[in-house]
């Protein structure tokens, strides 16, 4: 095995018995196989995979595809069915909430209950047991037990006390999602600091800007298959098509999932427009609506794709529909190029009246703004959705459809995301006008 590898998966299963009630597990232990009183649930289906020292892996997929399962087996909490398991380095695990602390001891004890358990001596934690107490910030709840603890103070303290151990492999499965904001923000910064530091972070969350602004590659699960895996920014989309999909339909393909029309079903074939899309594009609807074109222009109606910081611009699309679209929603999002959102509306959130749609009538939408940003480079998506019942039915989603670079204005300089268009102002006080 390569020595840069710190987590190897080969051909992995895991399997459940699931009985109907307790007579059936003593029947199945008294007659020692003769008859089958359970039925097998795969949770992992032969998954296979590598992740080399200093990755970061984000795991996505539906609830129940298998991404906690996997992350027991490899935290050494659950044993595989099947298959080779080769985890190198010490691993300190977020789980599932509860996990690793006993409720009867308070947060004190657990501090050092779990420096053993992760082979590290009293001595050893009582040097760093300062740094989790600031870094959890409970104050006087560290001696109280654990079992009165809310789910956020719990996560404080889990939390501190993994990055405290100085991991190989530090594993977060949601756990962040119940912390604060602000809490939240911190640990972000402290990922980031150890993902620098070289250590392999394995990351489950639903929220995809985490996965993509974090992760250098991600992992795609469904109903315990691991789909695919690739760039965040990539599997990200897949996953989007796979959350939209009919409820009831089947596991979507590995190969359905990479073909090169990238999922958009029954569109019409498209002029070869230089307005249309760009090569990065990615698509997807059910085919019963098409976004015809998409531009990007000055106010004079000039196509643009670099611009100045602060120039107003209209971002358009013209869309038709195969049949009637009574409550129909456009929208656009602007993501930097790490796939971070930057910006995102829609004519449903900007409270238009909904205007029927009728079948083959082409209609013309414009979004007016001031691209206010930092220099860069962005992409836009654009989307063409229909409101039924309350549930969003994609008819057709352009992702990234158009690349466009904005360069400073002038000499005017600034950091961030966003350029907010400071106007700085610098005066001298008098002693008496100093406030106290």
């Amino acid at each position: 095995m390569d020595s840069n590898v710190t987590i190897k998966i080969d051909n992995v299963s895991k399997t459940y018995k699931i009985y109907n009630n307790p007579q059936d597990r003593l029947m199945q232990s008294l007659l020692r196989g003769k008859r089958q009183y359970y039925k097998e649930f795969k949770a992992l289906k032969h998954i296979s995979f590598e992740v080399r020292k200093g990755e970061t892996v984000g795991i996505i997929g539906r609830n129940g595809s298998g991404k906690s399962t996997l992350l027991q087996i490899i935290a050494g909490t659950l044993q595989a069915t099947e298959g080779n398991v080769i985890v190198k380095g010490r691993v300190a695990a977020l789980l599932e909430l509860g996990s690793g602390f006993n409720p009867d001891f308070t947060g004190r004890e657990n501090v050092f209950l779990n420096g053993a358990i992760l082979g590290i001596s009293r001595e050893e934690m009582s040097k760093r047991f300062d740094d989790i107490v600031s870094f959890a910030d409970i104050g006087d709840y560290i001696d109280q037990p654990v079992k009165t603890y809310s789910s956020g103070m719990y996560v404080r303290l889990a939390f501190a006390v993994a990055i405290s151990v100085e991991p190989d492999i530090l594993i977060v499965d949601e756990a962040l999602a119940v912390g604060d904001g602000r809490f939240q923000l911190k640990c972000f910064e402290r990922i980031k600091t150890m993902k620098e530091a070289g250590t392999t972070i394995l990351l489950v969350t639903h929220d995809l800007q985490s996965i993509r602004q974090f992760c250098d590659e991600c992992l795609l699960f469904d109903k315990g298959v691991l789909l695919d895996q690739g760039k965040p920014n990539d599997i990200v989309n897949k996953y989007t098509k796979i959350l939209f999909s009919s409820p009831d339909s089947e596991l979507l393909e590995h190969n359905e999932l990479n073909e090169d029309t990238a999922g958009f079903q029954g569109a019409n074939a498209i002029d070869n427009d230089q307005r249309i899309a760009d090569a990065k594009e990615y698509r997807y609807g059910n085919g019963q609506g098409s976004i015809n074109y998409v531009d990007i222009t000055d106010l004079e109606g000039n196509s643009l794709e670099i611009l100045t910081t602060c120039d107003e611009v209209r971002i358009s699309m013209e869309v038709t529909s195969s049949k009637e679209v009574l409550k129909p929603i456009y929208a656009i999002t602007i993501k930097s190029v790490k796939g971070l959102e930057v910006y995102g509306t829609n004519t449903y959130f900007q409270n238009m009246p909904f205007e029927v749609l009728h079948p083959n009538q082409p209609i013309h939408i414009e979004f007016k703004h001031k691209m206010s940003l930092a220099p860069g480079t962005y992409f836009i998506s654009f989307g063409f959705v229909e409101l039924i019942n309350d549930e969003i039915v994609p008819l057709d989603r352009r992702y990234d459809a158009k690349e466009i670079k904005i360069l400073p204005q002038g000499t005017d300089r600034s950091f961030g995301i966003a350029n907010l268009n400071s106007q700085i102002s610098v005066n001298y006080l008098l002693k008496t006008e100093m406030k106290k």
